[in-house]
């Protein structure tokens, strides 16, 4: 039997299941600044971003849609923001 993970699978009512969410809006907010400085996140992040997963059969949760990337050689990378 799957586990019930409430924030999965209770979303925010209102909200699109594997929308951005909260902790993830300060990153789609500064994601053209890092560009510029040579930073490329997630796809997720960008003002123009569109779910993979729509007008698919999977599951939101089955996709990832792209990686951070470094610009200047394309290696991958991960923020984190401490408070």
């Amino acid at each position: 039997m799957p586990q019930h993970i409430d924030f999965i699978d209770n979303p925010t009512p209102g909200r699109q299941p594997g929308g951005i969410g909260e902790s993830e809006k300060w990153w789609a907010e500064r994601q053209e600044a890092l560009e510029r400085a040579g930073y490329m996140l997630r796809s997720r992040y960008r003002p123009d971003w569109k779910p993979s997963w729509l007008g698919t059969d999977k599951f939101y949760r089955e996709c990832e849609d792209g990686r951070s990337v470094r610009v200047s050689d394309n290696l991958c990378f991960a923020l984190a923001v401490y408070t």
